[in-house]
């Protein structure tokens, strides 16, 4: 699936009219739009390699704000929930209370509404007030300058940084094709923890992205017990995962170290300061597995800022 039909499949989850409005954009338009985010009685908004631009009525794009753009309702948001929850809200309750529904295609969308608590664990999500649709797109040789840095002398580990839609995911995913695919002329035995769906982006239990012709993928499964199942069933070279985030995660990933298995993950961090001071990738770095550290630039998707050893951040 090419990334015109990907943003025309994840835009038929809007209204009819907001619908027609998005899919009435020229290709290049289509191209750029990153995100949609809709909001309760406030104009709709896109995230486009310009910014923050919007809708018009007419079809037509504007980085300037108007009062005259595209304004959705209470209502609307409703709806365009339940369509991303295929009409069956409940079972879609354990994302909604993460923040995000992931729909065929890899797209993902964050939900914002009021928590519905019980002895502090969030139950529930109601009043659904506002939605960020991000647009998952295959870019087949976006991690080639990482895989012939990274990887040049053979398999290693690998942390791959960046702030939100840099491209982490899209990178992770090439690395993924890369590695397990025919062209690099080693198919490497990988597996990969796909929990929000986005990286494989299955449907019915096959791969709508290229992750090479080696590769498993679970999808669903909580990252730690993902690579835990990988290590003991699918005896991998390397474990890909998208946003390590927990130590429970951390103690899964010291595991398949000390089961010398490599990975590839990738780690919320804006700048050099973050890799540094963030305790998360403090402790991956201390199981001294991870050798390389890729920092994605926050202009532009999948845009690397540097790579470099992982003792070039003296922590």
């Amino acid at each position: 699936m090419d990334n015109i039909n990907r943003f025309d499949s994840a835009v038929s989850y809007l209204t009819p009219m907001l619908s027609g409005l998005f899919l009435g954009l020229d290709s290049r338009d289509k191209q750029r739009i990153r995100e949609i985010r809709l909001r309760s009685r406030r104009k709709a908004a896109v995230i486009t390699d310009r910014g923050t631009e919007f809708i018009l009525p007419s079809g037509r794009l504007t980085s300037v704000y108007s009062e005259l753009a595209v304004e959705t309702n209470e209502d609307e948001i409703g709806e365009i929930f339940r369509r991303l929850c295929g009409y069956s809200v409940y079972s879609c309750t354990e994302s909604v209370n993460k923040g995000y529904i992931t729909v065929s295609g890899g797209h993902r969308a964050g939900v914002a509404g009021t928590a519905v608590t019980e002895n502090g664990k969030i139950t529930a999500v109601r009043d659904i007030c506002s939605i960020n649709l991000r647009i998952a797109r295959e870019i087949k040789g976006a991690a080639n300058g990482i895989y012939k840095s990274v990887f040049a002398n053979g398999l290693c580990s690998v942390i791959v940084a960046g702030p939100p839609s840099s491209g982490k995911t899209t990178v992770l995913r090439d690395l993924a094709r890369q590695l397990s695919g025919k062209d690099s002329g080693n198919c490497r035995k990988v597996f990969v923890c796909d929990e929000r769906g986005e990286l494989g982006a299955c449907v019915s239990g096959i791969p709508q992205n290229d992750l090479g012709i080696n590769t498993d993928i679970i999808t669903g499964y909580p990252k730690s017990e993902g690579i835990m199942t990988g290590l003991r069933s699918f005896s991998p070279d390397i474990i890909i995962c998208d946003e390590v985030a927990t130590y429970e995660e951390i103690e899964a990933v010291e595991s398949g170290v000390n089961s010398g298995v490599c990975f590839a993950l990738s780690v919320h961090a804006r700048n050099m300061r973050e890799l540094k001071t963030k305790p998360i990738i403090k402790r991956l770095i201390a199981t001294g597995e991870f050798g390389k550290i890729v920092l994605l630039s926050g202009n532009g998707v999948c845009r690397t800022e540097k790579i470099f050893d992982a003792g070039e951040l003296d922590v």
